[in-house]
């Protein structure tokens, strides 16, 4: 058997296992929506927002998200691109544009929630094998990373070292 260097290497290649376990899961999903929908995973979550709340404007989606401004403008510009979304004047501010789904946007939706019924169910087993509890490690890494960003841990991990970053 090959040694795993990652596992081996612990804390020091954190990154590069999560994007590892990332790449693991997330390849073989993407290449379903890929060939079956015509679909970007990476879509994924701004297409259900859109969905389950309706039009929006860019910064919404952003603050929902808790993604970058330029991913979710990434994001906005392949699905119009793909004839998923529209930009259409907002309301009351003809400057301002909403983001809406087509009606080809809803109809590639719903046939995405039913792949990705059976997709949560896999990940429901995979969970269950290996690590029930692990959404809810998750969340609190989420949350102990809303209280003190990485950069600031990294911060205060190389001044007890006496080191300026």
């Amino acid at each position: 058997m090959t040694e795993d260097y990652l596992r081996r290497s612990g804390v020091t290649t954190l990154g590069t296992r999560i994007r590892r376990l990332f790449e693991r899961l997330n390849g073989n999903v993407a290449d379903i929506y890929r060939n079956e929908l015509g679909f970007e995973q990476r879509w994924f979550a701004f297409a259900m927002l859109l969905d389950d709340h309706g039009s929006m404007q860019s910064g919404e989606a952003v603050n929902r998200l808790g993604q970058s401004h330029v991913a979710i403008v990434q994001v906005v510009r392949g699905m119009e691109k793909a004839g998923l979304l529209e930009r259409k004047a907002h309301p009351s501010d003809g400057r301002s544009k909403t983001l809406h789904l087509t009606d080809e946007g809803k109809r590639v939706v719903a046939r995405m929630r039913n792949i990705s019924a059976i997709v949560d169910q896999a990940a429901l087993t995979l969970l269950k094998e290996a690590s029930p509890d692990f959404l809810s490690q998750l969340d609190r890494l989420d949350d102990a990373l809303e209280r003190t960003s990485f950069a600031d841990r990294i911060s205060e991990s190389a001044k007890s070292k006496g080191v300026n970053i």
